[in-house]
C-alpha cells in the first residue's frame, strides 16, 4: 500500500468514525516477527497481523535513470529491534500504520 493511499484511508476512516486518527510514538520489540509496543503502554504489544508498514521502512528496490541509463538500486531501510517509530491507529484499532522512525 502506498503512503498516499493509507493516508487517504485513515483520513476517510476517521471521517467515518466521526473520530480523529491517533498518531503515537512506539518502539520496534520484535522484527521476525514484527512487533510493536507502544510507548505509553507497556502491556500492549502489536502484532505483524495488525501493522501495515510504509515501504520506505522496508528493503526495496527502485528503478532510476542515471545519465540515460536505467539502474535499479535497492534500499536497505527496514525496522530493527529498538528502532523507535511513529504509529498511527486506524479507526476501530484493528490496524496500525508504521508512519516513519524517530
Amino acid at each position: 500500500m502506498r503512503l498516499s493511499d493509507a493516508i487517504k484511508e485513515l483520513a476517510l476512516g476517521a471521517v467515518e468514525a466521526e473520530s480523529p486518527v491517533d498518531v503515537m510514538p512506539a518502539k520496534v520489540v520484535s522484527v521476525s516477527p514484527l512487533s510493536i509496543k507502544i510507548r505509553d503502554n507497556d502491556k500492549l504489544v502489536i502484532p505483524s497481523d495488525l501493522l501495515v508498514v510504509a515501504e520506505h521502512l522496508t528493503e526495496h528496490t527502485r528503478e532510476i535513470e542515471l545519465d540515460g541509463e536505467k539502474k535499479t538500486i535497492r534500499f536497505y531501510n527496514q525496522l530493527n529491534t529498538g528502532d523507535h517509530v511513529m504509529i498511527a491507529a486506524m479507526p476501530g484499532g484493528q490496524s496500525f500504520y508504521v508512519i516513519d522512525k524517530i
